[in-house]
């Protein structure tokens, strides 16, 4: 079962390494295929990186 923790500095999903690679092709195909793990972050957070 994949648990996704998001806290103000970092992003932390626990699971079986095909979970977090299946949630992470659909997270980048909702954002439009091309996203970056960037473009994933919540927008506050994404912000701080840039």
């Amino acid at each position: 079962m994949l648990k996704r923790y998001a806290s103000d500095h970092r992003l932390q999903w626990v699971g079986k390494a095909w979970e977090i690679r299946y949630a992470l092709r659909q997270a980048k195909r909702q954002k439009g295929g091309d996203a970056k793990l960037i473009d994933l972050l919540p927008p506050a957070m994404a912000a701080k990186q840039k």
